[in-house]
């Protein structure tokens, strides 16, 4: 894919399709986003494993870099994005 994204003139380069991360949240274990399908999957410490649809890339950037990762993931991707469970 490549190419670079400015979000509050932070410049980020994505060069991989998908982009996986694990979290030291109370709620959230691990996260695997595809650059190019926009499908973020959500595996939750207390089981279960959740796909959500058409998640911009600049929702997942400000998900990595917010101060609580499962107070942005509530509020700003759970209560918006269809998801379904798929474990």
């Amino acid at each position: 894919m490549g190419g670079y994204l400015y979000i509050k003139r932070i410049m980020t380069k994505i060069t991989e399709k998908k982009i996986k991360e694990s979290y030291n949240s109370s709620n959230l274990k691990s996260s695997t986003y595809d650059t190019e399908t926009k499908e973020l999957i959500v595996e939750f410490k207390k089981g279960g494993k959740y796909s959500y649809t058409d998640v911009p890339l600049q929702t997942i950037i400000a998900l990595r870099r917010a101060p609580s990762k499962g107070g942005y993931f509530s509020k700003n991707i759970a209560k918006i994005f269809k998801y379904k469970k798929i474990s």
